[in-house]
């Protein structure tokens, strides 16, 4: 069965490494990215997140392009990082997609963000590379698995979403002055979650301002970070390969770097900084599990990722004795 599933991955994610490892994983995969991909002998797709880095490829000898796979990681990455990754291949690569999907394997169980995140990655993947039918079969079937996993989850599981998080982190948010740097869907999402709240004194900014349009957020440019001191809370969740903050903040500032890389200077000095580690950490505390509805999860995706590998098998086995 899992032989026709020509499908690997190889990643690391916030439970086997830590920040500082991921940040540098992102950088080093960012070399297979978009366009680049069109130069790597394997068909692959990249998915890059704030708590992940996974790069899955196909091909007829899996154990070749695996290897290859570590070999130009090895050339963009300065430190050891071999001893965090993990790999998994055919059918348990169809189930680890499954569940990355699902959000069972997320900081957050049951996020939305995800499956928003691995369907983008498919799409930007199928632009450059031409991948095998085994590729497309296995992610289009893991977003309808996942989306059917999730909804299952959310019936029965109150989840503490990141915005609640940072609600509470931040201690009475109606009386500060809120910036969020990045027209994110992470920020987009907390800009919406704050203003249900009944906040108004939100501030984006974004290197496309004509783009936003939020109630009660006001878009301005990037030239707003020049006066990032004048804010009390600040939440950056965007892509920059540089600082975007730096120096010295007000001891009164809270500041929550959502970003991998990260937007902010982790050394900074004065105030409050948050990077997204420390914030899983926070939900991770608090979250109350049910543990039991999440584990008949697991088994119910085990269960559907062997019925669609079968069928997959059933199918290809069929056409190819149509060829013959």
């Amino acid at each position: 069965m899992t032989c026709l599933l020509k499908i690997g991955v190889i990643g690391l994610n916030h439970k086997t490494a830590g920040l500082a490892l991921r940040e540098a994983m992102a950088k080093g995969a960012a070399a297979l990215g978009g366009d680049k991909a069109i130069f790597f002998p394997h068909p692959i797709v990249l998915l890059s997140t704030c708590n992940r880095t996974e790069i899955y490829f196909g091909g007829d000898d899996l154990t070749a392009a695996h290897s290859d796979l570590l070999n130009t990681l090895r050339r963009q990455i300065p430190d050891a990082f071999e001893h965090c990754l993990y790999s998994y291949f055919g059918i348990d690569c169809f189930e680890h997609l499954g569940r990355v999907t699902a959000g069972l394997d997320s900081a957050i169980v049951a996020e939305t963000e995800i499956q928003r995140q691995v369907k983008i990655a498919y799409a930007k993947a199928t632009e450059f590379c031409s991948l095998p039918s085994c590729m497309h079969y296995v992610f289009q079937k893991s977003l309808k698995i996942g989306k059917f996993i999730r909804n299952r989850l959310e019936m029965d599981l109150e989840i503490p979403p990141l915005f609640q998080a940072i609600w509470a982190l931040s201690e009475d948010l109606y009386t500060k002055r809120i910036l969020l740097i990045g027209h994110s869907e992470i920020n987009r999402k907390i800009a919406r979650a704050l203003f249900q709240k009944g906040l108004h004194n939100i501030a984006l900014a974004t290197q496309n301002p004509s783009a936003v349009s939020l109630p009660g957020v006001s878009p301005c440019s990037r030239d707003e970070l020049e006066r990032w001191h004048d804010y009390d809370v600040i939440i950056c969740a965007s892509f920059s390969d540089r600082y975007l903050l730096s120096g010295t903040a007000s001891s009164n500032q809270i500041i929550f770097d959502l970003s991998v890389p990260r937007n902010v200077d982790p050394t900074m000095q004065g105030g409050k900084l948050y990077n997204i580690e420390e914030v899983n950490q926070w939900i991770e505390q608090r979250r109350a599990l049910q543990i039991d509805k999440v584990t008949e999860c697991l088994d119910l995706l085990r269960q559907e990722t062997i019925r669609t590998a079968k069928a997959y098998r059933q199918k290809t086995l069929f056409a190819t004795c149509l060829r013959t």
